[in-house]
Parts: structure tokens; C-alpha cells; sequence
């Protein structure tokens, strides 16, 4: 049996020349970009060169989600698989432990603040602390009611320990009061003792000169001046001292 054979139809011609000309197309590009990379390579120095290792995570990987303090899990909000957009709430945290620490700070504020009123009241001698304004709406507080009974035991305490320490310290004020008028009325004695002796060698000074007197007597005059002398000094110091140990009003 004779074969024949047909010859190409014209759109067939013009696959085939479009065929070739990509793959030649394709040639030369691949050429060119090897000619390029082989003289880059060959004419550029390297002036050195750093090694790092890094790993390569596809970005729709799962992502690792952690809390920035930590916590025990409460509830998950999503399952694999589900979408998610940003705002969504995952995962809510157990809040157990945190409201726990939140009372314990607000007792501590509250302890402070009623201090703070406790200590004005103490400042002004005042009887009573008077609740702050900031605690009023709580004021059936049971725990604001129990650390304001403890502040008002203390300043009852304290006013007490004041009072009692203002009396000692007003009796140490008049026992030194009266010291002073003590020695001042010692120091007056003394003035006048050594007037009358001052008196007494001038008198003898004249009878001296005309020996009436002998020399004996006005030395020992002299020296009961001296001595007297030194005395009234030493409790005129001594007054001053304890006028320095009475407390100064500002």
C-alpha cells in the first residue's frame, strides 16, 4: 500500500517559526546573563566577606503567640483552620490572679492614703482622721472601715505619747527656770558682797596710808575680793549655760 504524504498547512509554518524564535530568544538570554555573571566574577575583588547562619520560615507558618507577662490560659476563642483578622480575641486569660493582685494594691493605696490623713490629723492634734474624700464612696467599705479604725488606734496612741512627753518636757522647762532664778539670786548676793569689800579697801586704803591699819589685813580684804569675785563669775557662766538648754520657739 503507497503512503502518502501531505504537505504542512500555512498555520502550522507559523507555529513553528514562533516556536523557534522564542527558543532562540531564550538562548541568548541565558547566554548574555552568563557572559555577564562570568566577567563580574572575573574582574570584581571581594575585600572580604561575613558568614551568618539564619533559618528561612515560610510566612504562613503557625505563628508562636505568648503573653508578655504570662498567665494560665482561661479560654480559646479560635480553632485550627479558622480565619482571623486583627482585634480578634484568641485567647482570653484567666483573671483569677490578676484581680487578686489588683485588691492587694488597692488595700496598700488605701492604707496610704488613710496614713497620709492619720499623720495631718497628728500634725494639727486632731482627735479623729477624717475619711479622705477619695474613699468616701467606699466609705461601708469593710476593709477601708478596718484600716481607718487601725490609723484612728494609732493616733489616739500617738496623741497620748505627745501629751505625756509635752509634760515632761514643760516640767524640764520650769525646773531649769527655776535653777536659773537660783543662781541668779546667788550671782545678785555675790554683786553685793563685792561692793561692800569694794567699799570697805577703799575706807582701808586711806587708814593705810596713815597706818592705822596693817598691811595683813587689807591682803586678806584683797584676797576675799578675788575669791568672791571668782565666784560671782562662775554663776554668771553657770546661768548662761542653762539659759542655753531652754528650748528656742521658732
Amino acid at each position: 500500500m503507497a503512503s502518502h504524504i501531505s504537505a504542512p498547512e500555512p498555520e502550522q509554518y507559523e507555529r513553528i517559526a514562533s516556536a523557534r524564535g522564542y527558543i532562540a530568544g531564550g538562548i541568548l538570554t541565558l547566554a548574555t546573563l552568563t557572559v555577564g555573571m562570568g566577567g563580574w566574577a572575573a574582574t570584581t575583588m571581594l575585600s572580604g566577606a561575613v558568614i551568618a547562619s539564619g533559618v528561612v520560615v515560610v510566612e504562613t507558618s503557625v505563628k508562636k503567640v505568648q503573653h508578655p507577662t504570662g498567665g494560665i490560659v482561661g479560654e480559646i476563642r479560635v480553632r485550627d483552620g479558622d480565619r482571623v483578622v486583627a482585634g480578634d480575641l484568641l485567647i482570653r486569660l484567666d483573671e483569677t490572679i490578676t484581680r487578686a493582685n489588683l485588691q492587694i494594691l488597692r488595700n496598700q493605696l488605701d492604707e496610704l492614703i488613710i496614713r497620709e490623713a492619720r499623720l495631718k490629723a497628728e500634725l494639727d492634734e486632731r482627735k479623729v482622721v477624717a475619711l479622705p474624700a477619695e474613699l468616701l464612696p467606699r466609705a461601708s467599705d469593710g476593709q477601708v472601715q478596718s484600716i481607718l479604725a487601725t490609723e484612728q488606734i494609732i493616733l489616739a496612741s500617738r496623741l497620748s505619747i505627745c501629751s505625756s512627753q509635752k509634760s515632761q518636757f514643760q516640767e524640764r522647762v520650769s525646773q531649769l527656770m527655776n535653777q536659773i532664778a537660783g543662781v541668779t539670786g546667788q550671782t545678785e548676793a555675790k554683786a553685793r558682797e563685792i561692793e561692800f569689800i569694794e567699799k570697805e579697801l577703799a575706807d582701808l586704803a586711806g587708814l593705810e596710808e596713815r597706818k592705822l591699819v596693817t598691811t595683813s589685813k587689807l591682803v586678806n580684804l584683797r584676797r576675799e575680793a578675788v575669791r568672791i569675785g571668782g565666784e560671782h563669775g562662775q554663776l554668771v557662766a553657770s546661768v548662761a549655760e542653762t539659759r542655753g538648754k531652754l528650748p528656742r520657739r521658732s
